[in-house]
């Protein structure tokens, strides 16, 4: 299959490499000196069970354009979600004289990437997706260091006999090329239940500049990580979507246990970039306001690492 990677950061360079070592065609779309770094040398991942260092395709997104869409069958989105409105009007532009429409598989952060892409493209082409258990970054240009299994749940948003087909052949693909993959029958709960986590350690790792682990195995921390995954449940109820307690019981173990990472938010305050606030905090907040309630805990912490950003 042919891919283009739309983001080609510590996610998207994951999903590409071990692609491309299953046998497939893939192409990256990056930017600035990482960009200049791949197009000039090597793309290198090392994780604890795979390491690549290949030359690869790349291009920034205006070259990209340059390219007929209909060359690629599925487009892998892992750009951060605060350019997924803006990605959307550039798509559909791009696809609008393609001969064939490229499917469109969102692994981003958040549970509104997809509402935002079918506001400007054909909802049946669009695949909702969530990786968990993996931390993923870019430490010097064109190379990266990742760990864990990079667990994958994908669904259609709105199904058709076509995209079924696609979306079993993409899931083996992913399986095939190592990427533990399956298929849910509502995907909405699984976005929901993957912002319990992010909303969990996002912003306080980055408010403290701390791994997962140094705050989870913290007594006193742990207890406000699990105030942040209630308050994303309590959220959820608002968009119809029932996450028991025990999810988030299971939630809150599995990122106590899992190896200790720096999540999307710290590595963003780390390299001075956008933070993904309103998709991942914001969202928790206006869900719980629009049932009459308040999110003490997620609006404490992203007020806090706002300010302190902003000001620092």
């Amino acid at each position: 299959m042919r891919f283009l990677v739309l983001g080609a950061g510590g996610i998207g360079s994951y999903f590409g490499t071990r692609l491309i070592n299953a046998g497939h065609d893939v192409t990256f779309v990056a930017r600035g000196k990482h960009l200049e770094a791949l197009q000039q040398g090597k793309l290198k991942l090392q994780h604890p069970d795979f390491f690549f260092e290949k030359k690869v395709f790349s291009y920034s997104l205006n070259e990209i354009k340059k390219i007929e869409a209909h060359n690629f069958d599925a487009v892998l989105l892992t750009t951060k979600s605060t350019s997924t409105i803006s990605l959307a009007n550039g798509l559909k532009q791009w696809f609008a004289n393609g001969k064939k429409h490229p499917y469109i598989i969102s692994l981003q952060n958040g549970v509104d990437n997809e509402d935002n892409l079918s506001s400007e493209l054909d909802e049946t082409y669009i695949i909702a997706g969530l990786t968990r258990k993996i931390g993923a970054h870019i430490v010097s240009p064109a190379f990266i260091e990742a760990k864990g299994s990079a667990e994958t749940i994908l669904g259609a948003i709105k199904k058709t006999p076509q995209n079924q087909i696609f979306l079993k052949e993409l899931t083996d693909i992913f399986n095939k090329a190592l990427i533990p993959t399956q298929i849910s029958k509502n995907i909405k709960l699984e976005l929901w239940k993957k912002l319990i986590i992010n909303n969990g350690v996002n912003a306080i790792c980055a408010l403290l500049r701390k791994e997962t682990q140094v705050v989870t195995q913290d007594e006193k921390l742990s207890k406000i990580v699990y105030g942040l995954m209630k308050e994303t449940a309590q959220a959820a109820l608002n968009q119809n979507i029932n996450i028991s307690q025990k999810d988030v019981d299971e939630m809150f173990e599995l990122i106590k246990k899992f190896d200790s990472i720096k999540p999307s938010m710290l590595v963003d305050v780390e390299n001075n970039r956008e933070l993904e606030l309103d998709e991942i905090c914001t969202v928790v907040i206006k869900n719980c306001e629009a049932q009459g309630k308040d999110a003490p805990y997620t609006r404490t912490i992203s007020s806090l690492l706002e300010f302190t950003y902003k000001n620092s």
